[in-house]
């Protein structure tokens, strides 16, 4: 098939080899006289596409090429898109006059929900020039990076900002710390990657650890019987909580439980901030091994809160019958 046929030829080629046709119908002309914009429909099995343009030609090739693209991803059960091959995709002239294949706006949104990072988002930036020679710029941002596309309708700028990123992203398989938006949980800062694929706790490896003696470890295994072991009321109150619940007094559960099973709670509060701006704070457990659980708020009140609905979570598994 020869390079630049419309999408309407090449849908129609691709479903005259099948014995059938694409069905295309015109469900609405909208705007002003002088500037109408037609919305085609094409139905090809029982898959449904649509279509905008400012003629209905350009609608037709709008729809067509909609439809291409689900069948090249989707497929059918009939297998109507098993011998559409990858090489046809960039055999389809864009119904647009940006010369950019494809559909680099949905391409993108696939390309970030595949890799589960958060979906792209756009901005209108700057729109100049006389009525009927507009010029927009709008900005395409993912995590930190930002690319910028201008044309002569806000939808060609979008088209142009999303093949930008496209091209910048497509080799990036991880989250680079300078794209980083800032995980949901503070404590997640260590996942982030750095420049080059290098980890900032890279030095680890050749650290040397002690592990514990085999009395130590006796110890600890023994600690965990006998914590396995624990019965009391609070105990057995923490067993029946649910520990969602927002507006539950943790802290004096918590101390409860440390006075029933004999142990100290200590809180630490942090003075730096947490990478979000939130108060932290440390609760240590005095048992063998000390537990350690961390938590953040808006207030010092709230961090202690939450460090001590995480020792309660650990308690709670490992004290569990």
């Amino acid at each position: 098939m020869a390079v630049g046929k419309t999408p309407v030829s090449v849908l129609q080629e691709l479903l005259s080899r099948r014995g059938t046709t694409p069905k295309y119908e015109l469900v609405q002309i909208e705007g002003a006289i002088h500037e109408p914009t037609f919305r085609y429909r094409v139905t090809v099995a029982d898959i449904v596409a649509m279509g905008i343009g400012r003629s209905k030609k350009e609608a037709k090739h709008a729809a067509a090429k909609a439809i291409l693209d689900k069948i090249v991803v989707e497929g059918t059960e009939d297998g109507i898109g098993n011998n559409l091959i990858p090489e046809m995709k960039n055999e389809i002239v864009s119904p647009y006059d940006d010369k950019i294949p494809g559909n680099p706006i949905g391409n993108l949104q696939e390309m970030c929900m595949s890799r589960r990072w958060p979906p792209p988002s756009y901005e209108l930036v700057n729109e100049e020039g006389l009525p009927h020679e507009r010029l927009f710029t709008i900005a395409c941002t993912v995590f930190k990076q930002r690319e910028l596309g201008t044309g002569k309708s806000k939808k060609l700028a979008k088209r142009q900002a999303a093949h930008k990123m496209l091209e910048k992203l497509q080799d990036v398989q991880s989250v680079p710390s300078a794209m980083s938006p800032g995980l949901d949980d503070d404590d997640d800062e260590i996942a982030h990657s750095v420049p080059n694929g290098v980890s900032r706790y890279a030095d680890l490896k050749d650290s040397k650890i002690s592990t514990m003696t085999s009395t130590q470890s006796h110890k600890v295994s023994q600690f965990h019987k006998n914590l396995k072991m624990s019965s009391g009321p609070k105990l057995s109150e923490l067993q029946a909580t649910a520990l969602n619940n927002v507006e539950f007094n943790y802290v004096q559960l918590l101390q409860e439980i440390a006075t029933e099973q004999d142990f100290e709670v200590t809180y630490v509060d942090i003075e730096e901030k947490s990478i979000k701006g939130k108060s932290q704070c440390l609760v240590q457990l005095s048992t063998l091994p000390v537990a350690v659980c961390y938590g953040t708020g808006s207030n010092s009140k709230e961090a202690q809160s939450a460090a001590a609905q995480n020792a309660l979570e650990y308690l709670k598994i490992m004290t569990k019958k």
